[in-house]
């Protein structure tokens, strides 16, 4: 990641590792690198933790700003921060392995690195890996939130439509143990349920979810698809459509290589059935680390959503909160999605709005009122785009 150095006076070395010396109980120089017409200085530090606890191995150099283009900083960062990061000369490399075991955990532990290394303020932050630019509000909260981000925060999704086809992909997943991830000849009303379906994809392998020899994977009740490598899928597509192998050379070369193409359970093509079934019914497995990190993110972070309820109820915003029900008939609990109308304390009030499999008493647009242990998600919908309790509390700072 790429960490933009506002100030005019080149980033020194030693004002660095002063900071990163205030922060960590050690910093220890394993390596230094040669400057080079590219590269101003480099060194790998190892950084320990309270009782030298180990807290990772990191390659952090500097160089010039390059090709970072303005028109990229402008749609990306905030005015304010986008003036100084147009302004920039100097970016502050950092690289590091993430523990496959624990991406989420070690990513976040580096986005804290950077926040250290950022000396005169974190402006913002350039994702090669995903190809992504991250604004310093959006790396501050990411830093502070009480648990692990969750896995789509690691990767972006990109999307390429022509000849009447999307082709939905991911970058970014390679670092965290998963190969990167492609939706190829999708049709185009697909789209919004394609990207839910990688992102479905994405929390089962990382929770450790086995697919099969013959490449299948289960998301659901009656989800079943599979993941093919390029070599096998490509063939199955004209070279021309959005995500063919026209799209895999050249400047493209990085759309190829260790990448999964979804696939039907049985037939070399998008899983349009299963998608059609996920718009029937919004039940997707998901582990139950990743539901109690929601829920634990979600409740820690209630104050917020409550706040921005208050401030903008009743304009062009919407916003959701996500329940957890027991299912009778299996012991399990299904989550549920409800359009928040009114809040008291500990206590909400809001409309269905999923289809419920297995809880006989709920009905979709029924109103109820439910008491805020069974929350376990929620979202803030607004005309510049959703936001969830990562994200939401820069809606404070920088409200739209």
């Amino acid at each position: 990641m790429f960490v933009v150095w506002p100030e005019s006076e080149m980033p020194l070395r030693e004002e660095i590792r002063l900071a990163l010396a205030a922060c960590y109980d050690e910093v220890e120089e394993l390596e230094e690198l040669e400057p080079s017409e590219e590269l101003i200085w480099g060194v790998t530090w190892r950084v320990s933790g309270a009782g030298g606890a180990a807290r990772g191995e990191y390659l952090v150099w500097a160089e010039s700003r390059g090709d970072l283009s303005d028109e990229f900083l402008r749609s990306a960062l905030p005015p304010v921060d986008y003036e100084a990061a147009r302004n920039c000369r100097w970016l502050i490399g950092v690289e590091t392995r993430l523990d496959v075991d624990a991406p989420q955990a070690s990513f976040q532990e580096q986005l804290r690195f950077i926040s250290e290394v950022a000396v005169p303020g974190l402006v913002g932050v350039y994702d090669d890996n995903a190809l992504i630019m991250r604004s310093g509000q959006e790396v501050r909260d990411l830093c502070a939130c009480p648990v692990p981000p969750r896995a789509g925060t690691l990767y972006a999704t990109h999307a390429k439509q022509a000849q009447g086809a999307v082709w939905l992909h991911t970058h970014g997943l390679l670092r965290t143990g998963v190969p990167d991830l492609d939706l190829v000849g999708l049709p185009p009303e697909c789209l919004d349920d394609g990207e839910e379906m990688l992102h479905a994809v994405v929390d089962a392998l990382l929770a450790g979810m086995q697919v099969g020899e013959d490449g299948r994977i289960e998301l659901g009740e009656g989800l079943t698809l599979r993941l093919a490598s390029l070599t096998e899928a490509m063939p199955a597509f004209p070279s021309s459509v959005p995500g063919g192998l026209d799209d895999r050379t050249g400047e493209m070369a990085d759309h190829a290589g260790d990448r999964m193409v979804l696939l039907d359970a049985t037939r070399d093509e998008p899983p349009v059935d299963a998608l059609v079934r996920m718009q029937r019914s919004s039940t997707l497995y998901k582990s139950r680390d990743e539901t109690e990190r929601q829920r634990t993110l979600s409740l820690a972070r209630w104050g917020t959503f409550g706040q921005l309820f208050a401030m903008h109820r009743g304009l062009d915003w919407s916003f959701h909160v996500k329940m957890a029900y027991e299912q009778p008939s299996c012991g399990s609990r299904e989550h549920l999605w409800f359009e928040v109308l009114e809040l008291r304390p500990g206590r909400v009030h809001g409309r269905l709005i999923s289809e419920p499999v297995d809880v006989p008493h709920l009905k979709s647009g029924e109103q109820v009122w439910h008491p805020l242990d069974r929350l376990t998600d929620w979202l803030i919908v607004t005309p510049q785009g959703s936001y969830d309790p990562e994200l939401a509390g820069g809606l404070l700072e920088d409200p739209l």
